[in-house]
């Protein structure tokens, strides 16, 4: 004698309701922010850079040359 648990509500419900939670977080997080100022000029620093709009800055790295030594064992398993 099997007592098995039946929800009371129909499951073709509960999975509707999912599909919907699912296409509007999707939509809400991805295309909405997508979306948005897709119109509007970038103002990044590239296109600032393209403008003509910054200086170029000179820069020192120093040393000027760097080194690397690897070792390894001389028996590999």
């Amino acid at each position: 004698m099997i007592n098995n648990y039946e929800i009371p509500a129909p499951r073709v419900l509960f999975s509707l309701t999912a599909f919907a939670l699912t296409a509007l977080t999707l939509g809400l997080s991805v295309v909405a922010p997508a979306g948005m100022d897709a119109g509007a000029p970038a103002a990044s620093g590239l296109t600032a850079a393209r403008n003509g709009a910054s200086n170029p800055v000179d820069v020192i790295i120093n040393p000027a040359r760097i080194d690397v030594i690897g070792v390894r064992e001389p028996t590999v398993s």
